[in-house]
Order: C-alpha cells, then structure tokens, then sequence
C-alpha cells in the first residue's frame, strides 16, 4: 500500500492533486466535503512543520490517502484530513461541529490523544488514551481505522526522529496497534505496521532476513511456479475461474517463527504460499478436491476457516501439500469478498455492505465481537495500569473452537479453562459453575480446554465466585464477570460490618441521643458524603473507628460507665457458630484465621482487615507481629463460655511407622465424638508424619485427646500444626 508524495507548496495545487488521486482510486467519494476539509487543515496548520522539514498538511494528505485506497467513505477522509487540528492547533471541538457537523467532530476527537489528565504518570495518561480510544471506537468503528493509518504514515517517516522517541512508537506499535488491526481483521495493516516495527526495533535481524530472502528470490519463484503452473492447467480443464497467485511471507512473521521455533531461515519451509482465489464457496471446494488428487496434504496442517471463520472475520481454506523432491508449500483457497475482507478486514464493510454512512458495522461482522466485549470489560477496571495490563493481555490472544452440547462454536483464547468457557456461554452460567463435561468426562473448572472438543457447563445456584477464580481464567470477560461480583459482595459485607462496629462503639457512650442526629456533622467530621460509604470504608478497615469516635469525643457526647459484658453467637462469613464477644457483645462479623486456628481457651485477639471483617488470631501466632503497629485496627476479644460450638484444629502426631498404627489413632478420635475432616499420612524411613483436620469443642477437650494419643505404642509427639498448607485431595481441582 503505497502513498504518493503530494506537492504542499500551494493550496489549489495540494486540493488539484490530492482530488485526483482519491478520484483515481475511490470516484465515489464526495470533493466539495474534501476539498472543505483540506483548506480548514491547511489553514489551521499553515504555520507548522514535520521534523523532516515539510509542511505539517503532508501527514494528514498522507493519511487522507491510505484511507481513500481502502475505499473509506468521504467522512472519513475528511476526518482523516483534520485529525490533528484538535490535539495541534488552537481549534476546538465546538468549531469543528460547527464547521463540519457533528459526525466528523466526534471522529475527530476519538482520534485525539488525551493530553490534560490529573494522571500522575505518562502510562496513566497513555492508558486514558487507549480506554477513549475504545469507546469511541463502540461508537464509531471509523476512529480506529484513521488511527491506523495515521499510525502507519507515522511510522514511515519514523526516521526523523530522535531514538528513544523511534523505540517508544514502534514499541507500542507492537503492543498495541498491529494486534488491534489483527483483532479487525486488517491484514494489509497489521503486516506493514510490523515490519516498520521491526525495522527500527531490530534493524540488525531485519537487515538480515531481507537480505536473505532477496537471496532466495529466484529460487522462491521456481518453487511457486512449479505448483502454480499445473494447477492453473488443472482449474482450465475443469472449466473454473480463478486466480493463482504466489504468497510471499512477511519479514517480521519469517523472524518471530524463527524465534518460536528456535529454527534458522534455512528451515523455515512456509516462507510462502500460493494463494487461489475464485467467485464461490463451492468452487473453493471443488479447488480443495483438485489440489489433494495432485499432491498429497499433510493431515494436521489442514485448516477450513471457510465454515469456521476466525473470530476477526477471516475466511479462507489453508492446506499444506508435499510436491516433487519432498518439497512442502501451503496453499490457500478463498473467494475474492473473502480475500478483501482478508486483506481490509473491518474496513472492507464500505465496499461490501453498500452503506457507506453508517459507522458502525452490521452485527454480522464477526470482528467486532472482541470489540463488544472489550467494551464490556473495560468498565470493571477503573484502575488505568490494570486496564492498560489486560487490554494489551487480551489483544494478544491467540484463538481456539469449542463447541456447546447443541453444536454452537465459541472462540476462546488458547489456554482457556472450563470456567472461561462457561462465561462465554453466559455470565450467570459461569458464576454459577462447579465444573464441566469435556467430551462426556466429567472435569474441574480449571481444566485448559483443547480446539475442537465439546463442552456441557455443570452449575449450582448455590455455588458462588470466590477470588481463587481468577487464578483459573483467560478471558477478560470471566475475569471482569468475577471481579464485579466480589466486589459487590465485598460491598455489602463491608458495609453490613462496618454498621455494626460503629452501634457497637456508639452504644458504649450509653447516650439517649440517637446515631442519626449525629450523621451530618459526623460525615463532614471524616470527609465523607453517605453514610453507606462511612460503613463501607469502616467495614473495609479503610477508616479506623477511633477517628470516627473522635467526634464524639470534640463534641462531648456524654458517656458512662460500660454497662455488664453481654455476648452473642455470631455468624462468621463461613456460616460457622463462633464464641466469642467483640467489644460490648453486640453482633458483629468475624472469622478464625487458619494459620493459627484458635479453640476456645487460646489467648486471643481480634483485627479488623480490608474486606474480611474481624479476624481472630491466637496470640502466639506468627502473624500478630504483621498487625503489632497498627493499634487503630486491633481489637480485644474473649471467648464466650456459652455456646457450644465446633472449631476446626490441625493436629500433627509423629510416630514409629507399623501396622495399625493409623487405626488405633482413629479410634482416639471415636470414643472422643470428633469429627475427622481431612487427613493425610507420611511414611519414610520407618517413620509415619499423619496430619488430621479435625472439628472439636474447646481446648479441655484437645488436650485430653493429644494425651491419649501419646499414649499410643510408638507415637513420639502430638502437637497442634502451624502454618500448616493443608492440601486436601478433593481441593486439587
């Protein structure tokens, strides 16, 4: 894609040659809007200059032209025309409206960086700019592909500038852009982004693959032609039109399979194809039928994205064939609205859907589902660096086919597990999955799916995301599915705790003054605008409750003696009873910590954590030193003498391995009533290690247990474990 170089020196000669050209290439677009166009963006660039020297107007001629070779429609090279003025001139968005309504003013500020952020850093500002640049893209698909070819004009002319400046651009353009034209399907795009790329950010390799492939050039066309020719003789007798062309590979896709494959140039076999491109699908397999009876394919190097299109739209038969003298050649079969769409990807909708006004593509123009979803994703990720981490994430991806029980294909990146799958089935399908059907065998959720295989969701209304998810995923869509929801569920927690920590600390003042009349001054007191959020922020542990009771404190609300302690079962997040009494005894969340997993009679102590509410800790337990600084997140706590709950311990009995040993331990457990949750057993070198979860009443109880067990003919220690990762067969899932 090639771009003349047209004289700026005037404005009726730069108007004269531009229009000529467009009209050479695309007579359907509209002068009088462009020659509009090209006057306002000389006029608001008149006084401006590239590094290279020209007039600043050539860059945006430039652009104008590789849109208007992809038969663009006149909006948008108009748009293309004035892309800059907003981000380089003193016009602004309201003169552009004005000047050229509304539609070319938004494409216009899509385009446009995001310049004035209170973001601290250039990543922020530049992540800003990609997340506008996404959602004016769910606008107006246009935005991208003027992105695209200002971008590439860019970086043909990268020369200019300084080095570090050549690194940042190319680097991003590999990063960001030539994936992105990927993702639409944009080929032509993609393939001269990357080896620009590659040209500046590896100028040694890309040197020396060039040089080595006009090297092999004749002996790349005696390849091509001995294929070719017979074909082109075989598709003659059969009476089908089609075209045989040769393919040649792309400097930087020659590179990178050199590095995946760890091969040199002299091995790499595909370096290019013959490409057959008809009028019909029909005659596309007829082609496939003729190629296979002259050489013999190659199994697994058949691929058929005619019936299974690529998630960007791609459409194409690939197969790879042994000729004479063993040598190998891919061929490609297409249609010829198949190879435009190939080639142009989204940009090939003005030419094929007849309606060029429109900016926004049918919903039959498969490569704009990533975009839908993008859109999606991207409104649970506020935060600019982690947006920023998994739009990149997310472009790179490369697909694979799973099938649903019904036949209905859905694309997934490779690697995706059963939980993936589910969320792309449907989000409440995937917060609800407790597993899958791969190919009738039951699996996990974090199970990596393979291409091609089938997969029936299993799900419990009452199974719910928990944070381990994310470790199972790929997709940005299950991951943005999960965050969502544990945040809200997080949400309510926090706020239903952090409620209760502020009644609990209010009642100890015992003043006949309800909360409510001290909310106004209380939320202006901490800087806050609701109450909701108050809770929040106190349940989180993001507000330490002695700042908030400092209120009442400057303003004197009188307070008494604490009246007699009075405890109450709580429910813990696990649903499990728990004894014991935080502050005053009114109800408040609180879960046991299972590095330590307290009993009662262990000393104890409580502290309020971001999100998991009040945590109990033994006081010996190693992780108490982590909270020793914090006294406004340390809360005393008792155990309550009158419930009779259960609690989970770890106990650790080391002993002369022989045979029943195991039975006689298990029997302790019997005649004591403990339950026995999980265990595991040991051996080495004559000596057994055996670990049991087990779920008893109160420290008396253990004791009495670990006594009796020691007693047992060979056992030399019953300890209860610490920081012991408890690794339970049915949690390897």
């Amino acid at each position: 894609m090639s771009v003349s170089t047209f004289p700026v020196s005037s404005l009726d000669q730069a108007c004269t040659s531009f229009l000529n050209h467009v009209g050479e290439v695309n007579p359907s677009v509209s002068h009088e809007l462009i020659r509009h166009a090209l006057r306002f963006s000389w006029n608001a660039h008149r006084d401006q200059r590239r590094k290279s020297g020209e007039p600043y107007l050539s860059h945006p001629l430039a652009v104008a032209s590789i849109l208007s070779e992809l038969k663009l429609d006149s909006v948008t090279i108009a748009a293309s025309l004035l892309h800059d003025v907003l981000e380089d001139t003193s016009v602004n968005h309201e003169m552009l409206a004005t000047e050229f309504g509304e539609e070319i003013a938004s494409l216009v500020d899509g385009v446009t960086k995001i310049q004035a952020l209170e973001a601290k850093s250039r990543e922020q500002r530049q992540a800003e700019t990609y997340r506008k640049m996404l959602l004016s893209m769910a606008r107006d698909i246009r935005v991208i592909i003027i992105k695209f070819a200002d971008r590439l004009h860019n970086l043909r002319t990268l020369k200019y500038l300084d080095a570090e400046k050549i690194k940042a651009i190319a680097s991003e353009t590999f990063d960001i852009y030539a994936p992105l034209a990927h993702r639409l399907g944009m080929a032509r795009i993609k393939w001269e982004l990357e080896d620009l790329a590659f040209k500046f950010l590896h100028p040694e390799s890309y040197k020396s693959i060039v040089s080595r492939v006009v090297a092999t050039r004749h002996e790349r066309e005696k390849l091509i032609d001995s294929f070719a020719t017979p074909l082109r003789r075989s598709l003659e007798s059969e009476n089908i039109d089609a075209t045989v062309v040769g393919r040649p590979k792309h400097f930087y896709s020659i590179y990178r399979k050199m590095n995946v494959t760890q091969r040199r140039f002299e091995e790499i076999y595909d370096l290019l194809a013959v490409r057959v491109i008809t009028h019909s699908v029909r005659d596309c397999y007829h082609i496939l039928g003729i190629v296979h009876s002259m050489w013999k394919p190659i199994q697994d190097r058949f691929k058929d994205y005619i019936s299974t299109p690529k998630s960007n739209g791609y459409q194409s038969i690939h197969t790879t064939v042994v000729g004479e003298r063993g040598s190998i050649l891919e061929i490609q079969i297409r249609t010829w609205e198949m190879h435009q769409v190939a080639e142009d990807g989204i940009a090939a909708h003005w030419l094929y859907k007849g309606n060029p006004g429109e900016g926004f593509p049918s919903r039959d123009d498969r490569a704009l589902t990533w975009l839908k979803n993008a859109i999606e994703w991207q409104k649970d990720l506020p935060d600019s660096a982690e947006f920023f981490e998994f739009f990149k994430i997310d472009l790179f991806h490369a697909e694979m086919f799973v099938f649903t029980p019904k036949g209905d294909l859905i694309s997934l990146p490779k690697g995706a597990t059963v939980l993936d799958f589910a969320f792309a089935v449907h989000t409440d399908l995937g917060l609800h999955c407790i597993g899958g059907k791969v190919d009738g065998k039951l699996e996990p959720i974090n199970t990596p799916l393979q291409s091609g295989c089938t997969v029936e969701v299993l799900h419990s209304s009452s199974k719910k995301p928990s944070i381990d998810w994310l470790q199972h995923i790929k997709t940005a869509k299950a991951r943005s599915a999960i965050r969502r929801r544990l945040r809200n569920a997080n949400k309510r927690e926090g706020m239903e705790l952090g409620r209760k920590i502020l009644r609990t600390h209010y009642n100890r003042l015992h003043t006949p003054t309800p909360l409510s009349n001290h909310v106004p001054g209380l939320l202006q007191h901490v800087g806050l605008n609701s109450l909701e959020r108050l809770y929040e922020q106190l349940g989180r542990g993001e507000l330490p409750i002695n700042r908030v009771m400092q209120y009442f404190k400057l303003h004197k609300v009188r307070t008494s003696v604490p009246s007699q302690v009075a405890s109450r079962i709580v429910e813990t997040f696990s649903g499990r009873p728990a004894g014991v009494m935080v502050g005053d005894g009114d109800n408040v969340m609180v879960r046991f910590a299972q590095c330590c997993n307290p009993i009662p009679g262990d000393p104890i102590i409580g502290f309020v954590t971001r999100g998991r509410g009040i945590v109990i800790h033994r006081r010996d337990c190693n992780q108490v030193s982590l909270f020793s600084d914090s006294d406004e997140r340390t809360i005393i706590v008792n155990w309550d003498t009158r419930p009779k709950g259960s609690y989970v311990v770890l106990l650790e009995v080391t002993a002369v391995d022989r045979p029943g040993l195991l039975h006689e331990i298990t029997g302790v457990f019997h005649n004591y009533g403990v339950n026995v949750l999980e265990g595991t057993v040991r051996t080495s070198q004559q000596r057994a290690q055996n670990v049991f979860k087990v779920e008893i009443g109160n420290k008396n109880q253990l004791g009495q247990i670990c006594g009796r067990i020691n007693r047992i003919k060979g056992v030399q220690s019953v300890s209860r474990a610490r920081d012991y990762i408890f690794v339970s067969p049915f949690d390897a899932s």
